[in-house]
């Protein structure tokens, strides 16, 4: 191979105008290519042999474009509410009138239209229209995601609304260019070279011919995403590996033409040994870098193959350039390569013979090897512990940069619907036979079907049977009235008549009672009288008692002699005699009393029968009034009977009526019982999304069990397509799609719901959508990490067995690399999982932590070996010099690390630099890439500056021992090509750019 660059260098010296014209003009052809035909990236994911796989293959075949994905044009208002009926909601309306109208859009949804959609949040400050292209999303352009924003924004002009647009078009809007890292990465580069060259020409070099591959790869890129499906990501990771190895390339061959130049070498002469020599070692190099990139397709996963497919075409481009259009323009520039010194104070020049730092260095390491060791396994070690808790996902749009519409639209929809609406699960599901309408649902609407048929009947007839009957009985009524009226006028009447009567009675009953006191008086004088004449005759017996008492006792007293007894009987004639006078006095007043009663008693005679006679003629009165009243009671008796055969007329139409009543009261009963069939025919077209078909009892049951882990939010109505053999559910979670309980979700889906619900077959499903994505594309690099660190450590182990006969300098390769990459996880991890560094690397993640990308660590250890194994190749290559030309092992190993530590810190401080510029990427991503690879590169510089020829100096002259059966089988490789003089250990010292200090 050595022999065949030496030739291609010597052609390119020779022929240095006409190859730059062929690089010139095939740098046109692709830029006029590319800009006819477009750099091609795509976003979409492709994981044969996975659960989202299997539903984005179904949605392509029965449901296209649905596997597009919808796009929600989100709006935000805080004065009023989106659905006032207002200014708001008619600007809403024109935006969705606009946006239905649009080239590439399949299908827009009326955010009003059906409100049971849930497209308006419970505030009624924020809603979405949900719109579909038929378009891919790798294939939408900016224009028409343009045009979607710009239809979407100007109805809502003025009004203070917020809009912005996620999803694939949101994606679109919001790619971010990374020019400005590019260039700070350049800039760095040449601040670098030139502290290394100390010349502005010879920093010039190494950028030139990078930027001439990059330029190259990444034209070559974009056109073979055409063909193989490139991430959008994967340009970007192609620009930060093939500058970084293009400027190092170009670094170890122009370091190997400027020290030959300084030896008196010719030009063309040092050109060609340049590209024999460091060309080969570039060759090697890069062949390392893109096998190690290449060995990502044993994965079987086409977003990593595509990803290490895309960086190992930067990086061949970059050796291409190296080997071909720099030596012609080394050949252009002669001798002029030295011009352009930068000021003395800027060149760092050890002074002849001086002692290096990195000679220095050297000893210290070789002398004091295990000491060396253990230094760099204790720095590794606090960097790997991270690693063991690096949880593989995808961040979501929730760390986007804030300015972006994706994060805008993701900001709005997580605070009006919740965070789990921006990264719904898609389920898509295959019925066989096809979905139908349930038996419930058919004996539903057949019942409803014909309870209305009935009520319809009944509403013809049943409302002319009322208004009969309402004219009878509104004659009846009248009839009614007619015979109350003259009842009450007949019932006037006799009241009339009672009260006369009553009148009448009551003055006879007067009478009565006077005539009744009068002869009860003239009876009580009657009886005074009679005792007025007892009491005469009484009084006439005492007289004449008293006076025979007189005699007597007159006849004792003139008899007596006895002067007491003349006394005594002298007493009691006085007292008799007194008791006569008495007696004669109530006499006279009885015979007075008597003659008052006689003359008191013919008056009240006369007074009774004048009253007697009254009340007779008021009997005579009352009894025409009595015979009045009993004619008036045969006339009210009449009415009576009247009003009984009314009342029994009204009887029978109250009889009509309660029937009536009765058969309406049916009626009613039955329009309740079909407005309760109604309302759940409604409830469960609803849920089935507004298709009969959706009531089919396997999908009802694949609804239910998809409610049933926790973390769901919602489960949408399906949506069925024309077939019915297939159909559509979301599942909107209750956590953002990065969070770790949102790929639980979709393990509890897959492993518990679905199987719950297609046990009874006639139905598969599978869980797809972007989340399910992710999950799926991290538990597949998951499972095949290890074998791609295994082929990768496997093909490295080959290489460098092959390159330096050795079977302990791959084994230290693969240890002192091992310990880097992991050392690189650890911080990414610490970095990023932990949140100890999002501030520093610019991330202002609201969740404090963002998630690694799953391909992340895969790329990063692809590139990272390869790359690494650049230094590795580099060192051994010094050292296996040194020892051939008869150095003892450990002094060997102490003059190749002298000899190639400059080179290899400057190669790697401006992969570092490059890499590093990449951190200022708003994408989290990229910054992702951006610190992880520049920390490994770091890491790998100080492993194979300290614990690699530590670890030689320990092997010894172990180092370079090989089995006589692989010495016999292995091929015989010269890094440094086979034109090297084997003794020219200057050359060899200069290609690791000893300008020492």
């Amino acid at each position: 191979m050595a022999r065949l660059l030496h030739r291609l260098g010597a052609l390119c010296a020779r022929y240095r105008i006409s190859t730059l014209l062929v690089w010139v003009a095939a740098l046109g052809i692709l830029a006029i290519t590319v800009g006819r035909v477009g750099a091609e990236t795509t976003n979409d994911l492709s994981l044969p042999g996975t659960d989202s796989q299997a539903a984005a293959d179904l949605l392509a075949a029965r449901f296209p474009p649905q596997q597009n994905g919808t796009s929600p044009v989100v709006f935000h208002t805080t004065t009023g509410t989106v659905d006032d009926g207002g200014r708001n909601q008619a600007a809403i309306e024109a935006a969705y009138q606009a946006i239905s109208r649009l080239p590439h859009v399949y299908s827009a949804t009326d955010p009003f239209a059906q409100p049971a959609a849930g497209l308006v949040s419970q505030d009624h400050h924020t809603t979405y229209i949900p719109v579909l292209l038929d378009e891919d999303a790798g294939e939408l352009d900016e224009a028409t995601a343009a045009a979607v924003l710009d239809a979407a924004t100007a109805p809502a002009q003025g009004l203070g609304m917020q809009v912005a647009v996620g999803g694939p078009i949101g994606s679109t809007l919001s790619d971010t260019d990374t020019e400005s890292s590019e260039l700070i990465g350049i800039l760095a580069a040449m601040v670098i070279l030139a502290m290394t060259f100390g010349s502005v020409i010879e920093m010039g070099l190494p950028l030139l011919s990078a930027v001439l591959g990059l330029a190259a790869g990444i034209a070559i890129i974009g056109l073979v995403g055409h063909v193989v499906d490139i991430p959008s990501v994967g340009p970007t990771l192609a620009t930060m590996i093939g500058l970084g190895v293009g400027i190092d390339y170009a670094l170890f061959l122009v370091t190997r033409h400027r020290d030959q130049l300084t030896s008196g070498m010719p030009v063309r002469e040092s050109i060609a040994r340049a590209v024999a020599t460091s060309g080969s070692a570039i060759v090697f190099a890069g062949t390392t870098v893109v096998i190690a990139l290449l060995a990502l397709s044993v994965a079987g996963i086409p977003l990593v193959s595509s990803l290490g497919y895309a960086t190992a075409i930067a990086v061949v481009t970059a050796v291409i350039a190296s080997i071909t259009a720099l030596p012609a323009i080394l050949s252009l520039i002669g001798h002029g390569v030295h011009r352009g010194r930068l000021p003395r104070w800027l060149r760092r020049e050890a002074a002849p013979g001086a002692t290096t730092v990195w000679q220095r260095w050297a000893k210290a390491v070789t002398g004091h090897p295990w000491i060396a060791a253990l230094i760099a396994v204790a720095v590794m070690v606090p960097l790997i512990v991270p690693t063991f808790s690096l949880t593989l996902g995808m961040e979501d749009i929730g760390v986007a940069p804030p300015a972006s519409q994706e994060r805008q639209a993701f900001d709005l929809m997580s605070a009006g619907f919740g965070p789990g609406y921006n990264g719904p699960l898609l389920i898509a599901t295959e019925l066989s036979p096809p979905a139908a309408p349930s038996q419930e649902y058919t004996d539903d609407d057949n019942q409803a079907n014909a309870l209305k048929a009935d009520l319809d009947q009944k509403q013809q007839t049943l409302p002319a049977q009322a208004q009969q009957l309402q004219a009878e009985q509104a004659d009846l009524l009248a009839q009614q009235q007619k015979l109350e009226s003259r009842q009450a006028a007949l019932q006037a009447q006799a009241a009339q008549l009672g009260r006369q009567e009553a009148a009448l009675r009551a003055e006879q009953a007067r009478l009565i009672a006077e005539r009744d006191a009068l002869q009860a008086e003239a009876e009580s004088l009657r009886r005074q009288a009679r005792r007025i004449a007892a009491r005469e005759r009484e009084l006439l017996a005492d007289l004449a008692a008293t006076a025979v008492r007189i005699r007597i006792l007159q006849t004792a007293l003139d008899a007596a002699t006895d002067p007491a007894v003349v006394a005594a009987l002298t007493a009691d004639v006085d007292r008799e005699q007194e008791h006569e006078e008495l007696v004669r006095d109530g006499l006279r007043a009885n015979r007075a009393d008597a003659r008052r009663v006689a003359a008191a008693i013919p008056p009240l005679v006369r007074q009774a029968r004048s009253l007697q006679a009254q009340a007779a003629a008021l009997q005579r009165q009352a009894e025409q009034l009595q015979q009045q009243g009993a004619a008036l009671q045969r006339e009210a008796a009449a009415l009576q009977r009247q009003a009984d055969e009314l009342k029994q007329q009204g009887a029978e139409l109250q009889q009509q009526a309660d029937a009536l009543q009765a058969e309406q009261a049916q009626a009613q009963a039955e329009q309740q019982q079909a407005e309760a069939l109604q309302q759940t025919l409604t409830t469960m077209l609803t849920a089935a999304g507004g298709d009969p078909r959706g009531t089919d009892p396997r999908i009802v049951l694949l609804q239910q069990q998809l409610a049933t882990p926790s973390g769901v939010a919602l489960v949408s109505p399906p949506r069925i397509n024309d077939a019915g053999d297939s159909a559509i559910l979301q599942v909107i979670p209750t956590t953002r799609p990065a969070d770790e309980a949102t790929a639980q979700l979709v393990i509890a889906e897959r492993t518990q719901a679905i199987p719950a619900a297609t046990a009874g077959g006639g139905l598969v499903a599978y869980v797809g959508g972007s989340t399910a994505s992710n999950v799926d594309l991290a538990a597949l690099i998951a499972s095949k990490l290890g074998l791609v660190i295994a082929t990768v450590l496997a093909l490295s182990f080959v290489l460098l067995l092959v390159a330096f006969r050795s079977l302990l300098v791959p084994v230290q390769a693969a240890v002192t690399n091992l310990l880097s990459v992991g050392a690189a996880f650890g911080v990414l991890t610490a970095c990023f999982e932990w949140g100890w560094g999002l501030s520093l690397v610019g991330l202002d993640s609201p969740y404090g932590t963002v998630p690694i990308a799953s391909y992340v660590p895969l790329m990063m250890f692809a590139a990272l070996f390869g790359l690494s194994m650049d230094y590795q190749v580099f060192l051994v290559s010094q050292v296996q010099s040194h020892h051939a030309a008869g150095e003892t092992a450990r002094q060997a190993v102490r003059s190749g690390l002298a000899g190639s530590a400059r080179v290899i810190v400057a190669a790697a401080l401006i992969m570092i630099a490059v890499f590093a510029s990449f951190i200022l990427n708003p994408d989290p991503t990229i910054k992702q890439f951006g610190v992880g690879l520049s920390v490994a590169v770091l890491l790998a510089a100080i492993m194979v500056l300290l614990l690699a020829p530590a670890l030689l100096a320990i092997f010894g002259a172990a180092t370079w021992w090989l089995p006589r059966l692989l010495d016999r089988i292995l091929p015989h490789l010269n890094i440094e090509g086979e034109e090297a003089p084997a003794t020219d250990c200057a050359h060899a010292t200069a290609a690791a750019g000893i300008r020492a200090s």
